[in-house]
C-alpha cells in the first residue's frame, strides 16, 4: 500500500518510499547516520509491544533533498517530517503543511478514512504526550558551553524555558559529541 498513498506526491515532495524489510544495511546505516531514519531497540517502544514484527511494515518516505520525510509506523503509524538547514523556518513550515495535506488527501484517497482527531484532545497518536497536534518544532545546534557544563545543567535550563534537549539520535538514541536537539517540551 506504501506506493500508492507515496505515488502521487509532485514538486518538491516527489520522492521514494523505502520499506525496511529487505533494505540493504549500508542504505539503512547511512539513513541512520545522517538522522533520517528511526531505529529499533527502544526500551519504550518493546515494553509497549510496539516493536513486534520488526522491520516489517515499517519505512521511510523521503524526497530527492531529504527535507520532506515520512516515518512509517516507528511510534505511531506516520510521522510527516519537515526540515533543511539554515534558518529558514517559514519554507519548512509551508512545505509541512502542504506535506500533511498531501499525506491526508493520499490516505483519504486509499482508504476512504481520515487521521484520528478528537474534538476534545486533539489528533490520536500512540504516544499520550503527542496529543493534540504532536508538532514537535526543533533545531539541532552546537553548545560547547552547556556540553562542558554537563547535561543536567542544560536540562534544568532547558526546563525553566519549557523546551527538551535530545541526542541528535532522538528521544532514546542518545547524545554525540556538541550537537543537540532543543525542541519545545509540550505538544503545541
Amino acid at each position: 500500500i506504501e506506493p500508492l498513498l507515496f505515488g502521487n506526491f509532485t514538486g518538491d515532495l516527489e520522492g521514494n518510499y523505502y520499506p525496511l524489510l529487505g533494505m540493504e544495511e549500508g542504505v539503512r546505516q547511512q539513513l541512520v547516520d545522517d538522522h533520517f531514519l528511526f531505529v529499533s531497540g527502544d526500551r519504550n517502544l518493546i515494553a509497549a509491544g510496539m516493536e513486534r514484527d520488526w522491520p516489517e511494515g515499517r519505512g521511510i518516505f523521503h524526497n530527492k533533498d531529504k527535507t520532506f520525510l515520512v516515518w512509517v509506523n516507528e511510534e505511531d503509524q506516520t510521522r510527516i517530517i519537515s526540515m533543511q538547514k539554515g534558518g529558514d523556518v517559514k519554507a519548512v513550515f509551508e512545505r509541512l503543511a502542504r506535506a500533511i495535506k498531501a499525506v491526508e488527501e493520499s490516505v483519504k484517497k486509499e482508504s476512504g478514512k481520515e487521521f484520528m482527531c478528537d474534538e476534545k484532545y486533539g489528533y490520536i497518536h500512540s504516544c499520550p504526550t503527542n496529543l493534540g497536534t504532536g508538532m514537535r518544532a526543533s533545531v539541532h545546534v552546537d553548545l560547547p558551553g552547556w556540553t562542558k557544563e554537563g547535561l543536567d545543567k542544560l536540562q534544568a535550563r532547558c526546563e525553566e524555558l519549557a523546551l527538551q534537549p535530545r541526542g541528535t539520535r532522538g528521544e532514546s538514541g542518545g547524545q554525540t559529541g556538541i550537537t543537540y536537539d532543543i525542541s519545545n517540551k509540550h505538544r503545541l
